[in-house]
């Protein structure tokens, strides 16, 4: 036990006050626990009961409940807009489906039931009383920064592989440093991780590359990140063999991907922006590599990777935009930038520099100096999103019902006239006002 003090919401605080006038000793456990302890505000409370799900249920009589995991002892209690999950102390039988046991055995030992978690920092229960239970030494693997498996991590992994991708997240997410038999176990087990349902992988994906040691936790976890994006093992030790270059494709990525801000489409768009690399390869006869084509090519793997993964087709199709442009770099003056706007659209626009800054940042730095390129190209384009430059025909200052008015007959040619009034105006033509424009109109249709 330890003595430390957690400071609880009224919420929780009173729902652990009712199971004790109910008879049924309840303990904060798992990740609010470890959150609390880090400093980090909880995302959510779960508590671990001394009572059978039946007398669980009993004692939450008149509240409102929802019988989540009835198999597993779990009922979630809706109190103040609030749900928090109580679960029956458990022993967990075999997991032959590799996700779920195929039985549980509920006890009265909360160091039974917290063995049977997944790693020693989510192993801790906590209460007001007795403060904190610690059987595996949690809290001094977060004094460490150290991730470890309670007991045999192959055994953690095999039960569900699901945990490896946790795993993964939590180093990249919170800082850790993975043990060396936890990584050991992930690499063996990662065969497993074709079991679990590529909705929960591509859950836990997205969080992990959200996180901020993300690059370091690609290195360390390669196999199992190789296992759910098949492609990537190419890219594994790849050497580019190109003076812009310093790294292995692989390790570009994994540079990319930490390098640009951590939002889900910019950085499953870094993750496999040089994806298709390895497969386009040609090399000259000075021994320096080419990699001609793969943007497109990477854009058509992307889309594969990312229906393979679930992943909703809106992020599909802007992803693939976006690697299939990741390499275009327009002049910064007026007229390529506006030309490049008609290409991208402004939102694209601006994503795409924070595009090129990430994937510079990871190329050698003797080409550093083209920072300044990626700057003045974003300032001119939100010089002209300011000065309310069209990207489209539903910017120009005419439409068709105006060309019609002046005598233009109504047909496929109003559109395609309207995007020869769109390219002027890029091209520095004609301003974007109605009297010039109507007046160039007549005279494209001369």
């Amino acid at each position: 036990m330890n003595n430390c003090k957690i400071v609880l919401p009224e919420y929780v605080a009173k729902l652990l006050e009712h199971l004790d006038s109910k008879g049924c000793t309840g303990y904060l456990v798992g990740g609010c626990v470890r959150d609390a302890l880090m400093g980090l505000p909880p995302q959510d409370y779960d508590i671990a009961a001394a009572a059978s799900p039946e007398k669980l249920k009993r004692a939450f009589d008149g509240y409102r409940i929802v019988d989540t995991g009835a198999r597993f002892g779990t009922l979630t209690v809706l109190v103040q807009e609030h749900s928090v999950e109580i679960t029956s102390f458990r022993r967990d039988g075999t997991y032959t489906d590799g996700r779920h046991p195929d039985k549980v055995e509920f006890t009265n030992s909360l160091t039974e039931d917290l063995a049977r978690r997944d790693f020693t920092v989510n192993a801790m229960a906590y209460r007001p009383d007795t403060g904190l239970i610690d059987p595996f030494h949690g809290k001094e693997a977060l004094r460490h920064g150290i991730l470890a498996c309670v007991g045999d991590p192959y055994t953690r992994f095999s039960e569900d592989a699901l945990r490896i991708l946790r795993a993964m997240r939590f180093c990249s997410v919170l800082g850790f440093t993975a043990d060396s038999r936890l990584v050991a176990a992930a690499d063996k087990c990662s065969p497993l991780l074709h079991e679990i349902s590529v909705q929960r992988i591509y859950s836990e994906l997205v969080k992990f590359l959200c996180g901020k040691h993300v690059a370091r936790v690609m290195r360390q976890f390669v196999k199992p990140l190789c296992t759910v994006i098949p492609p990537l093992e190419k890219a594994v030790g790849f050497d580019q063999k190109n003076p812009h270059h310093i790294y292995t494709v692989y390790d570009h990525i994994a540079a990319t991907v930490e390098a640009c801000p951590p939002r889900q489409l910019l950085r499953l768009t870094m993750l496999l922006h040089d994806i298709a690399k390895p497969y386009v390869m040609t090399e000259d006869a000075n021994g320096v590599r080419h990699f001609r084509g793969h943007q497109e090519r990477g854009a058509q793997m992307a889309r594969q990777v990312l229906t393979d993964l679930g992943c909703d087709k809106r992020t599909i199709e802007k992803v693939c935009r976006l690697i299939r442009w990741h390499d275009l770099r327009p002049a910064a003056d007026r007229i390529s930038i506006h030309r490049y706007l008609l290409q991208v659209g402004y939102k694209d626009a601006l994503l795409l520099t924070q595009i090129r800054r990430a994937d510079l940042s990871a190329q050698a730095p003797a080409y550093h100096d083209q920072f300044s390129q990626i700057d003045a190209t974003e300032k001119m384009i939100r010089l002209l999103q300011e000065e309310g430059a069209p990207a489209d025909v539903s910017g120009l200052a005419v439409n068709g019902v105006d060309l019609i008015g002046i005598g233009i007959r109504p047909g496929p040619q109003i559109g395609c006239l309207l995007a020869s009034l769109l390219d002027a105006v890029a091209n520095g033509e004609v301003k974007n006002e109605k009297h010039a424009l109507l007046q160039k109109a007549v005279t494209l249709q001369t």
